[in-house]
């Protein structure tokens, strides 16, 4: 007998060893052991909403039990309510250790899940959508999806992407299990339709297929058409929408829109969104705001005239950082803007964009090439062969020079502007009789004027022999002052003296001082002007923002006027037939002299030729801003 009842005792013991050993758990006499009780006692707090008194329990079970079956829940529970009592930041530790310290366990799928929701409590949305593709990687239930999307749509349209935001919502409205939840995730996903642009959408929207949620898209696709002026794509989508979903919530507000679109009314009422993309922060902040004065005060210009339609500005801060620069390019487009103006600076992203985008962007750059990009890339900015073309046209077609001298600094300022002047002067059957090139940091030119000139004496200043009619100078006012006189004193005398945009100012009349005769120099924009229109531009500009208007401002608010005339018209209805119809546009007369885009979208103008008389700057005598003329040089 006592031999039956050892062996029925070992039998038990293993029976309750192999039944510990299982997958499943514990075996039958754990029930009674003292963890378990321990752990009971704590989840019956946490049932009762006794938080307290269960962060109690679960943490003293696993400092006395740290590697039992019902570790990983206990730790688990820790974090719930760490984070249902908002201490967030031991919430994050809690749930970060279930992961390290569990990963086998269905916890530590849970443990992620409920990051997302401390992430969401706490605004750490970028944590959010770093960490989305981990989370939605793990086998969840299909309630966990759906909460999952919801969070990570709501994290994205936190960050402003809507498109994002989108897909989240769509994933969880496809996983929804019920009524209510399909109708929780569609209204979240129709905040963030609005803030996709037509192209997204009529992609998504083929994507579906027809199938749910394909209304709500189509609607939103009509809606965005409209407001951007596209009224023929507009009322074949609303039309369309109205005819298959005639009973849907917004089935009678497509028709009503329709009928908006329909009346004469209409385009007189829309609202026009030009973008502007421009420096206000950066190396280039002082030219950034510049420009937006021009911009602005042309809008002040504009609403005052009767009819037409609303104009908005919407602008944005490249803050000359080429990532920053595209993000804004797509904030514009995601703004419904119709066309673009800037920016200054990190040119190349802005042009690449608004190119992909479709949108036309007029280029406030000196950039070589730009336009060369793309057919919606425009320019209008004082450019060196802007410059050179205007010079050569009045010197050799209304002067009747033929021979020119040029004497330049061998950078690339003085390389490019020599390059463009010489083609320039042979093109129009000019001849160049000499270049010479000199170093930044040279102030003695003796050697290089003899040159010049034909002259082989050696220091006594020669007969006057100049060689040619007129020397060109493409260097700064500083440099220029340095050169004149040296002119002088060497005999060069009679000639014209041609320089750019950098000579109007006043430092080279002060250096130069009796030796400014015959020059001559091109600008964009002359303040003093004896036109009308500029005249009333300078002083509305300078009694609105205190200082007189320079160039920049010129050139902004000359661009800003065209587009608005141009997006305003009956026949223009979007970003493409602004582009159409920049370049079949009559010349446009502004403060900078009448402008036409030629077939690579440059600006094409006969600029400001400038003089120094009665010691400061005039207009050229027989010269005026405004006879738009073919360059000189095919682009």
């Amino acid at each position: 007998m006592k031999r039956i009842k050892q062996i029925f005792i070992l039998m038990m013991v293993g029976f309750c060893f192999s039944c510990a050993s299982r997958n499943t758990g514990p075996g039958p006499f754990w029930q009674l052991s003292p963890e378990k009780r321990l752990y009971d006692s704590a989840e019956a707090h946490y049932q009762a909403g006794e938080y307290n008194e269960a962060l109690s329990g679960f943490e003293s079970y696993l400092s006395q039990f740290p590697h039992t079956p019902l570790a990983s829940a206990s730790r688990f529970r820790v974090g719930e309510i760490h984070s249902l009592k908002r201490q967030y930041k031991k919430a994050q530790t809690d749930f970060r250790r279930v992961i390290a310290d569990y990963p086998d366990t269905p916890y530590a799928r849970d443990a992620r899940l409920e990051l997302l929701n401390v992430w969401s409590k706490t605004g750490d949305f970028r944590a959010i959508t770093i960490s989305a593709g981990n989370v939605l990687a793990q086998p969840l239930t299909g309630g966990q999806a759906y909460r999952a999307n919801l969070m990570i749509g709501d994290a994205y349209m936190a960050l402003k992407s809507p498109r994002e935001a989108y897909y989240a919502y769509l994933s969880a409205f496809q996983t929804a299990s019920t009524e209510k939840e399909s109708g929780h995730a569609l209204s979240k996903l129709k905040n963030a339709l609005p803030l996709m642009g037509a192209p997204e959408l009529s992609a998504e929207l083929e994507k579906l297929a027809g199938h749910p949620p394909s209304a709500e898209l189509m609607y939103q696709l009509g809606v965005n058409y409209m407001k951007e002026g596209k009224t023929d794509d507009a009322a074949a989508i609303l039309s369309a929408f109205a005819a298959r979903y005639p009973s849907h919530e917004n089935a009678g507000q497509a028709k009503q829109l329709i009928s908006e679109m329909q009346s004469p009314g209409f385009a007189k009422h829309r609202e026009i969104v030009i973008g502007c993309l421009l420096p206000m922060t950066g190396k280039y902040q002082t030219f950034g705001h510049q420009a937006y004065n021009g911009v602005e005060y042309a809008l002040t210009r504009f609403a005052r005239q009767e009819g037409g339609a609303a104009v908005k500005i919407l602008l944005k801060d490249t803050g000359s950082d080429p990532q920053k620069t595209r993000q804004a390019v797509q904030d514009l487009a995601d703004g419904n803007a119709s066309a673009i103006i800037g920016p200054i600076g990190t040119v190349d992203e802005a042009a690449q964009a608004a190119q992909g985008l479709k949108i036309p962007i007029i280029t406030l750059t000196q950039k070589d090439g730009i336009t060369g990009i793309g057919d919606y890339v425009f320019r209008n900015f004082l450019t060196p062969r802007m410059q050179v073309n205007s010079l050569v046209s009045y010197t050799v077609g209304t002067l009747g020079l033929k021979r020119f001298a040029i004497l330049y600094p061998s950078e690339s300022y003085g390389n490019i502007h020599m390059a463009l002047f010489r083609d320039a002067v042979i093109a129009a059957g000019g001849t160049i009789v000499g270049a010479e090139a000199y170093t930044s940091g040279q102030t003695d030119f003796a050697d290089a004027i003899k040159r010049l000139a034909g002259s082989r004496m050696g220091t006594v200043p020669p007969e006057p022999k100049a060689a040619f009619d007129a020397i060109f100078i493409p260097d700064s006012p500083e440099k220029a002052g340095l050169i004149i006189p040296q002119l002088a004193y060497y005999d060069v005398k009679g000639v014209y003296l041609l320089g750019t945009n950098l000579w109007h100012s006043d430092k080279l009349i002060q250096i130069a001082k009796y030796n400014i005769q015959n020059i001559i120099i091109p600008d964009g924009f002359f303040d003093k002007s004896a036109s009308g229109q500029v005249r009333q531009f300078v002083s509305g500009f300078t009694a609105a923002y205190g200082n007189t208007p320079g160039f920049i401002e010129a050139i902004s608010y000359d661009t800003a006027m065209m587009l608005f005339a141009l997006a305003s018209r009956p026949d223009v209805h979007d970003s493409a037939g602004i582009q159409k119809a920049l370049l079949t546009m009559p010349p446009f007369e502004g403060v900078t002299g009448k402008t036409v885009f030629d077939e690579s979208r440059e600006a094409v103008k006969d600029i400001y030729l400038l003089k120094i008389s009665q010691g400061g700057f005039q207009e050229v005598d027989g010269w005026h801003p405004g006879d738009v003329r073919q360059p000189l040089l095919p682009r």
